[in-house]
């Protein structure tokens, strides 16, 4: 008699739950293993907050904006699909920096804003004279002795100065985090550069052995389609995988090493092994286990809001001359970044409008996200006036809002994360909890993510009876 397959329930359809269910069937099917793979999703489509909309003839993405290609994993993804032809790289350097009313073009090579060479620190206009002695300070001496997590302000603030960490790094990094790096620990973001600095001795001699992380042409990537290419390719390989309109609203040990999911409170599913690829705010609503709760009971999540703007051709009388702007803290602007997508993507050069892709929210404004959406661009298009010098109506907006979508990574994430882990591994063993809120955040971390749990799984489901 055929013996019963082993069954692997993935909940949710983002780019991390797409990349496990598609490693683990790859797996199962190349080495013939009794195991299925089922892939629960509660809302209607597949992707996450990779979300593009079509408009007439144009992709525009409406969440994550592109891939970052200093970072392998997704790259390695998209070459193995075979979508290298539908692919576009970023062009016309690194977004200008808008501080104390003025934008800055940081025209020497920098890494996250941060000069590779430590000489070009008198190139900055943005950085006063005591800012640029306080970078050659800093820059001079190793802190790679540190062992204990620190805040991301911190470990750049010893390391860069003061000014150089709050207003050239941290709008980089708060562009993708929508937090204060004052908020957030330097190991929960996976930054390479953390990594390099021990092996080299300081930031800049690290940065100097890496030209391939230089800021400029080529650093991201989309598709002419918009992002959601990637996870369009992912479904449609696991359509016999996937459920839609399955909500888990439970989990829970059953007997002999499975679990029983529960979905939409009226069907339930016996499992051999779990991974649950949600954001990690769902968590509170998946598990009625008060201990397993307790590691993630105060885990912080921000609220990000995107709008997309069209103006009439030359409408920005103050142009960037990079390809957008990241504004700083102390700018007291609702708006964190924009991406000028004409400038960014070939594929939108030519086009008789001028395409702007705003950012606005931070973890630390919750008012924002309450107020209206003529509330939203009344108050965006005052700050693009100030900064951009755009004083005519757009043509038309789309405002989209992702409320606690972004992990943050508070000091301390990473030894949250390993006594989690360690929890699971000892009391829920074949349970795995993944995605954005758990190891890093971003496309390339969930797709590594993705790729590392599915070899757990198949390990553990080997292992056992």
């Amino acid at each position: 008699m055929e013996k019963a397959k082993k069954r692997i329930a993935v909940v949710g359809s983002g780019i991390t739950g797409l990349t496990v269910a598609y490693r683990l069937q790859q797996t199962i099917k190349e080495q013939d293993l009794p195991y299925e793979v089922i892939v629960l999703e509660s809302s209607i489509r597949s992707g996450g907050k990779l979300y593009t909309m079509k408009f007439g003839e144009q992709f525009i993405d409406l969440g994550a904006e592109s891939i970052d290609t200093r970072l392998p994993d997704a790259i390695g993804l998209i070459k193995e699909l075979e979508l290298e032809d539908q692919v576009e790289y970023s062009q016309n350097g690194k977004p200008d920096i808008y501080a104390f009313n003025k934008l800055y073009q940081l025209d020497s090579d920098t890494y996250k804003g941060i000069p590779v060479k430590r000489t070009d620190i008198w190139k900055f206009d943005l950085i006063s004279f005591q800012g640029k002695l306080s970078f050659l300070k800093d820059t001079y001496f190793s802190r790679t002795e540190e062992s204990e997590e620190v805040s991301t302000r911190d470990y750049f603030a010893q390391r860069v100065g003061d000014e150089v960490a709050e207003y050239a790094a941290e709008p980089y990094i708060s562009k993708v985090y929508s937090s204060e790096i004052d908020e957030i620990g330097i190991k929960g973001l996976n930054e390479p550069l953390f990594a390099l600095e021990k092996e080299h001795g300081t930031i800049t001699k690290a940065l100097e052995a890496h030209p391939e992380l230089i800021d400029g042409d080529g650093n991201y990537l989309t598709f002419m389609d918009g992002l959601e290419t990637l996870t369009r390719e992912l479904s449609e390989r696991l359509q016999q995988n996937i459920r839609y309109s399955k909500k888990v609203t439970d989990i829970k040990k059953s007997i002999s090493h499975t679990y029983i999911v529960d979905i939409n409170k009226k069907e339930q599913l016996r499992v051999d092994s779990v991974v649950v690829a949600t954001d990690s705010g769902a968590y509170n609503q998946i598990f009625s286990d008060i201990e397993l709760s307790d590691y993630f009971k105060d885990t912080k999540m921000g609220s990000i809001g995107f709008v997309l703007f069209s103006f009439p051709k030359g409408a920005l009388k103050n142009p960037p001359e990079g390809n957008g702007v990241l504004s700083v803290r102390r700018n007291n602007s609702y708006i964190q970044s924009i991406v000028w997508l004409n400038k960014k993507w070939a594929h939108h050069a030519q086009k008789d409008e001028e395409l702007l892709g705003v950012y606005f929210g931070r973890s630390s404004d919750s008012i924002m996200m309450s107020l209206s959406n003529k509330q939203i661009e009344e108050a965006i298009l005052k700050d693009l006036n100030k900064m951009l010098s755009i004083e005519v109506d757009p043509n038309y907006r789309i405002i989209k809002r992702w409320p606690n979508a972004i992990p943050q990574f508070s000091v301390n994430h990473e030894e949250r994360t390993k006594n989690l882990n360690e929890f699971l591994e000892e009391k829920y063993p074949g349970l795995y909890l993944i995605g954005n809120g758990m190891d890093g955040f971003g496309v390339n971390n969930c797709i590594r993510q993705g790729n590392n749990t599915a070899m757990e799984v198949i390990n553990y489901l080997k292992n056992t009876i």
